[in-house]
């Protein structure tokens, strides 16, 4: 089996009437087709100018995307019809074959079909910066930020996807798509978000240590962050091992 994601750009589409549609017009054709654990993550959770600096960076007005649709298919190799639903109901698109990593799974707070998943999802879009080689970065991001990820942070669930090979013309150039879910109050509280409620010198030494590693691993100027919500359509457990 092979996970596909699409990351998607909406164009002028209000965010809520795109989902709306997505899930009663292009889901149930995506499902007949044979897709496996689609999953919707749209950032459709309105102003964000208060949220917490994390949720704000872009490497470009042009480059940001307004969610994704990834399922599993046997084969990328056989993409071409969900492909095309897919590119039919978005005003752009750009896909990656990518290699799931559930580094902790969403034990918490399991999704359920057809509702929103608890909290909300952030979104992280990587490139390698150019100081740094392919196999350099990927062994920062695997090896060494990945504890610093789950231990100082208040996530629930966190995915690395680490793209393989782009299947559209001119996608973005990155090369890892984060999915980490958190509590609905670490979308503006600091304290929430590093695990941290109640303890100031905790989160200091949480929020260096995270920003510590991540710089040691992306450029903040080439990394694209949404915060959306997750509709899963075929929940299954998680694996915990």
């Amino acid at each position: 089996m092979e996970k596909l994601i699409y990351v998607f750009w909406r164009g002028d589409e209000d965010p809520v009437r795109l989902r709306e549609r997505f899930v009663s017009e292009v889901e149930p054709k995506l499902l007949a087709l044979g897709v496996e654990r689609l999953q919707l993550n749209v950032a459709d959770l309105g102003d964000l100018s208060d949220a917490v600096e994390h949720l704000r960076l872009s490497s470009g007005d042009a480059t940001k995307p307004d969610g994704f649709v990834s399922f599993w298919l046997s084969s990328a190799w056989r993409r071409e019809p969900a492909e095309r639903l897919i590119a039919g109901a978005f005003a752009r698109i750009a896909g990656y074959s990518v290699v799931e990593s559930t580094v902790l799974p969403n034990v918490a707070h399991p999704p359920r079909a057809g509702e929103r998943t608890y909290g909300f999802s952030q979104v992280t879009f990587l490139q390698v910066p150019p100081r740094l080689t392919y196999e350099e970065w990927r062994n920062i991001w695997a090896n060494d930020h990945t504890r610093i990820g789950v231990e100082t942070q208040a996530n629930f669930r966190y995915v690395q996807n680490v793209v393989v090979q782009a299947l559209t013309p001119d996608a973005p150039p990155w090369r890892g798509i984060v999915e980490e879910s958190f509590p609905p109050e670490a979308l503006r509280d600091l304290h929430v978000f590093y695990d941290a409620v109640g303890d100031e010198a905790r989160l200091q030494r949480h929020l260096e240590q995270m920003m510590a590693s991540c710089a040691r691993f992306i450029d903040f100027d080439r990394v694209d962050v949404i915060a959306t919500s997750e509709y899963v359509r075929q929940p299954q457990p998680e694996p915990r091992l």
